[in-house]
């Protein structure tokens, strides 16, 4: 199988698009996000950070405000690398180049590229995380603020026993804002009520795939890829035990340092000295941190831009996803070791932060 086997038809905007016609069609069309193009691809969109903004007027805000520049990449490159991107970026789709033409690859269609005999022998049991979660008393503000703070992109709901009741995503949040707080032109998010005043269970959704602890992960993985979702609520006895995303099934593939899975990609060019030097300067970081908090996975994309000359600089960007939070950095440089070092710094200072915050220092 190749990259090209597993294409989609991409969804497109403008940047001068007003925002809250986006969102309203991203909506309706159940999409996480947008690529952004005109005269050429310019980026992507992301209804998580729209949302998580809780903007009142989206009217008078364009697409180009919330566009985040990113490179295609080319149909022929390594699906190590795009799984890696995608990992690092926490989109759920990423724009690839084929034939001058720009298409779309998501999450789930991307598990096809995994092999059988990374999930053989493993049940849901044991891959499942217990994630935070909201019950059905809390009013839409506190979720959506919970969203913004853990960075996370969805939240189960539950019942006061402990039962699984519905799903919040941004597809879901934004479906109800535009359609509650249009004007009479359909133009204005929710400003016709408090949100503080808003219950959330009007926000569920309820058609959620589910499997009990036992369910092999080998099917558990034809399901999602077949229904192109990114998560399965795990329930054991008429109760939420767990949730499988797209994101732990990928870090099964991952080098793993005693429990931290780790995925480093774009290096693919470098010889064997350099990769191991960063090799051993990842794995040092990791070992600092883990004095302090739990590092459950990372990964880290480097990569190269040509300049005018002979030179080539390199960018180092990733994600450390701990229990005390997500830690998102990059950095660049000349040299691809110099590029990674000015990163992972970056990773130790914002984690230092948050540790003695946490400690009241």
């Amino acid at each position: 199988m190749k990259l090209e086997d597993v294409l989609e038809d991409a969804f497109f905007v403008k940047p001068d698009d007003s925002l809250s016609h986006v969102v309203s069609m991203m909506a309706k069309e159940k999409r996480y996000e947008a690529f952004v193009s005109e005269g050429g691809f310019k980026g992507i969109i992301t209804l998580d950070d729209i949302i998580k903004r809780r903007l009142t007027s989206p009217q008078n805000v364009k697409v180009s405000n919330f566009m985040k520049p990113i490179n295609p990449f080319e149909v022929d490159s390594p699906v190590e690398d795009v799984i890696n991107y995608m990992l690092v970026s926490e989109h759920r789709s990423l724009p690839i180049k084929k034939g001058g033409r720009i298409f779309a690859v998501t999450k789930p269609k991307l598990l096809n590229f995994i092999k059988d005999e990374v999930f053989e022998g493993k049940k849901a049991k044991d891959v499942m995380q217990f994630p935070y979660s909201a019950d059905t008393n809390d009013t839409l503000s506190t979720v959506i603020s919970v969203m913004k703070e853990t960075g996370l992109d969805r939240i189960p709901i539950l019942d006061e026993k402990g039962g699984f009741v519905g799903l919040v995503d941004s597809v879901s949040l934004a479906n109800v804002l535009t359609d509650k707080g249009r004007s009479k032109r359909g133009e204005r998010f929710g400003d016709k009520e408090r949100l503080e005043e808003v219950g959330i269970e009007r926000f569920l959704r309820k058609e959620i795939l589910k499997v009990n602890p036992e369910t092999e992960l080998k099917r558990i993985v034809r399901d999602i890829s077949k229904e192109g979702v990114c998560a399965v609520i795990v329930e054991g006895g008429e109760k939420f035990l767990g949730m499988i995303t797209v994101r732990d099934l990928f870090k099964l593939i991952g080098k793993s340092l005693e429990t931290v899975y780790i995925r480093i990609s774009g290096l693919d060019m470098e010889d064997d000295f350099i990769k191991s030097k960063i090799d051993e300067m990842v794995d040092n970081t990791i070992t600092k941190l883990l004095k302090s908090l739990e590092v459950n996975y990372v990964a880290i994309h480097v990569e190269t831009h040509k300049s005018g000359g002979k030179r080539k600089k390199y960018s180092a960007q990733g994600r450390f996803v701990t229990d005390k939070g997500n830690f998102h950095a990059s950095d660049h440089e000349w040299d691809p070791t110099k590029a990674m070092k000015l990163f992972l710094s970056k990773i130790e200072r914002e984690v230092h932060k948050k540790v003695e915050m946490e400690r009241g220092y």
